[in-house]
């Protein structure tokens, strides 16, 4: 699999929009022209998934030097169960930071319970504490979530570290 950074126009971008506003409710992600501006950002990363020349996913991440943040992960949904999302975050997980962090919905129903149990198959933890998504838009309310992350989260201290960190890098820092 290859991780293929889009940093300006490109024809994936097109089939990335529809898996992006298809997977993810409008609450939880940006406007994808929004998304589309942040691209010259260094730090973050849309990534187009390539299995033998064909798109099969996007992952989008921050790496700063304390922690690499997914923000979205998608899997084409014909290609769903073919260990796409698997290898994806494998190859993921050999980059150098000491700490890989994502959101999950709270588990409150099957679907997000799956989504959390696929993460814990490839090493995340669910941490204990509190979280709330931090909203995309000024004056919209945070949402209910919980953090995953390799490794555990263990003290309250370094989870708020974490927390903070993300609200604003990734949300705030855009309003």
């Amino acid at each position: 699999m290859t991780f293929l950074q889009i940093s300006q126009e490109h024809q994936y971008l097109t089939i990335i929009q529809k898996w992006y506003e298809g997977s993810f409710p409008p609450d939880e992600r940006r406007n994808f022209n929004d998304l589309l501006q942040l691209l010259p950002c260094p730090e973050m990363h849309l990534c187009a998934l390539i299995d033998q020349d064909h798109l099969v996913g996007f992952i989008i991440y921050w790496q700063w030097a304390d922690a690499v943040f997914v923000e979205h992960f998608a899997i084409d949904p014909e290609q769903r169960g073919k260990q796409f999302g698997q290898r994806a975050l494998n190859q993921l997980l050999r980059r150098e930071s000491p700490y890989f962090i994502l959101e999950v919905e709270r588990p409150e129903d099957e679907i997000s319970r799956s989504r959390i149990r696929f993460y814990e198959r490839q090493g995340f933890y669910l941490n204990s504490f509190d979280y709330a998504q931090p909203p995309y838009q000024r004056g919209n309310l945070p949402i209910p979530m919980r953090l995953m992350s390799i490794p555990a989260i263990i003290e309250q201290d370094e989870f708020e570290g974490f927390s903070q960190l993300i609200k604003e890098r990734v949300y705030e820092r855009f309003y």
